[in-house]
C-alpha cells in the first residue's frame, strides 16, 4: 500500500479545500471496513481536537487497495451518520451501510460506487431505511410500517447475490421487543426497486431461524466454479472463525462456539428448504450457490455478532 504521501498531490490538485488536504496528510486513517474481496477498504480520519462530532463532515472514503490515489467520498452528513458495519457486494460496486440510531433502532443507507473516483448515495429525496420500510408494507412485507410510527424499527443485512445483482434484507419492529415482527425483501440493483420472489414469500411464512440467501439474476456458474469458491470461503471462514476467538474474552469463547455451532445447524436447514424449490437438476448447483452465499455474510459478521 502506497504511502498517504503518496496520494497527497492528487488530494490537493483536486477542488478540495486546503485545511482537508493538510489533515489527509497529517493525520493516520483508521481503516473501517476491508471487502470480502479485498479490492476496496473504508477509512476515514480522526476529528481535530474540540470540534464537534454531530457537525464535522463525515470525511470517510472509499479507497481502492491496488491504488490508493483512487479513491472517492462517501457522501454522508456528519461523523454521526457513519455506518457502523458495511457490505459490499461481490463487484464492490455497491456498499450496504448499518447504523444503531438508538434502542431497538437501526438505520441503513446504500451507496453506489460509479468508478473509483465517484461514490453516490442511492435515496436522495428519503433515505434508503424509508424506502426499505414502505416497500416492505407495500409489498406485503410486514403489515405497517414500524419505522415510521417510532417504535422498534431495525434494518438488518442478510446477504448478497453472487452476481451483485440483489441484496436480501431482513426488517424487524413493533411495540414490544418481546414480540417483534419480522419479514424479508429484496433490492433489486439493476432495477433499482424493491421486489419479492416466490422463494422470499415462502422464507416469510417459516417460523424457522434458517439462514437464508438472496437468489441471483444471472445463470448461475458451472458446478466445478462453484465448488473451487465454496471452497476457498470456507478456508477464509476457518480463518476468520480463529481470529474471533482468539480476540474474544476467555469467559465467552463457549459462547462463541455454540454459537458457530447454532449457524452450522441454521444453514442446513436453510439450504435444505432452498434447493427444495428447484429441479432436480438444478439442486447440487443451488446448494453450492446457497453455501457459498451464507458463508460469505458470515465472514463478514462483527465479531461481537458471532455469539
Amino acid at each position: 500500500m502506497k504511502s498517504l504521501a503518496s496520494f497527497t498531490a492528487v488530494v490537493i490538485c483536486s477542488a478540495f479545500p486546503i485545511w482537508q488536504s493538510q489533515v489527509i496528510a497529517q493525520e493516520k486513517p483508521r481503516v473501517l471496513y476491508t471487502s470480502l474481496s479485498g479490492t476496496i477498504h473504508i477509512e476515514n480520519f480522526p476529528l481535530a481536537e474540540g470540534t464537534d462530532a454531530e457537525e464535522a463532515a463525515a470525511d470517510t472514503w472509499v479507497v481502492s487497495t491496488g491504488d490508493p490515489a483512487q479513491r472517492a467520498e462517501l457522501p454522508l452528513q456528519s461523523r454521526m451518520s457513519v455506518p457502523e458495519e458495511f457490505h459490499s457486494s461481490p463487484n464492490d460496486e455497491w456498499i450496504f451501510g448499518l447504523l444503531g440510531v438508538g434502542s431497538g433502532l437501526r438505520s441503513s443507507n446504500l451507496f453506489h460506487r460509479v468508478n473509483p473516483v465517484q461514490v453516490e448515495m442511492v435515496a436522495k429525496d428519503k433515505s434508503f431505511n424509508e424506502l426499505v420500510w414502505e416497500n416492505c408494507v407495500k409489498l406485503g412485507v410486514l403489515k405497517e410500517n414500524y419505522s415510521a410510527e417510532g417504535v422498534y424499527a431495525m434494518t438488518f443485512f442478510v446477504c448478497w447475490s453472487l452476481d451483485s445483482s440483489r441484496f436480501l434484507i431482513e426488517l424487524s419492529g413493533g411495540e414490544e421487543k418481546s414480540a417483534m415482527h419480522r419479514g424479508h425483501l429484496y433490492f433489486n440493483t439493476r432495477t433499482k426497486k424493491f421486489e419479492m420472489t416466490d422463494y422470499v414469500r415462502k422464507l416469510n411464512k417459516s417460523k424457522s431461524a434458517m439462514l437464508a440467501c438472496a437468489e441471483p439474476i444471472d445463470p448461475l456458474p458451472s458446478e466445478v466454479e462453484l465448488k473451487t469458491r465454496l471452497d476457498r470461503l470456507d478456508q477464509q471462514l476457518n480463518k476468520t472463525y480463529g481470529e474471533v476467538i482468539a480476540k474474544t474474552q476467555k469467559d465467552r469463547v463457549s459462547l462463541v462456539r455454540e454459537g458457530q455451532r447454532a449457524w452450522i445447524k441454521h444453514r442446513d436447514e436453510g439450504v435444505k428448504f432452498y434447493v427444495s424449490l428447484f429441479p432436480q437438476a438444478e439442486q447440487e448447483r443451488r446448494r453450492l450457490q446457497f453455501m457459498g452465499d451464507v458463508t460469505a455474510a458470515r465472514i463478514e459478521e462483527p465479531p461481537e455478532e458471532w455469539e
